[in-house]
């Protein structure tokens, strides 16, 4: 266990709650480059309730050896907060447009096989 200053663990969290931040922006860019059912919105929620629990639990027993203190939620919630009115439409510009150039180039191979199943598909047909 390591012995920080609550000043310290203050920052650690704050810097967690950024970390939550991009994370929920993840999702957002996702959901929105790939739609998505309500089942699958459902399950990716869940697995953000569960990424950011626990993140914020191992935080609070790594660093403030378990601890629970206001200052941990307080430095959590001032990490998203902050996350979002600075540094969020940025990431989230990057982060869609990284994905829309993944899809692009998953997009070639994609086509080729659908374009080679069809091909397939009606020589067999014109064979039977």
């Amino acid at each position: 266990m390591y012995n920080f200053s609550q000043e310290q663990v203050f920052i650690f969290f704050f810097i967690i709650g950024i970390i939550i931040g991009m994370i929920f922006d993840i999702f957002k860019v996702l959901r929105k480059a790939f739609k998505t059912s309500d089942k699958i919105t459902f399950f990716e929620d869940l697995l953000f309730i569960v990424i950011a629990t626990y993140l914020f639990v191992l935080g609070i027993i790594k660093l403030n050896g378990g601890e629970v203190r206001f200052f941990l939620f307080l430095g959590t919630f001032i990490g998203i907060i902050i996350y979002f009115l600075t540094i969020s439409n940025i990431y989230v510009i990057i982060f869609y447009t990284f994905v829309k150039l993944c899809k692009k180039i998953l997009n070639i191979p994609i086509s080729c096989f659908k374009f080679i199943y069809f091909c397939l598909k009606s020589a067999i047909k014109k064979d039977f």
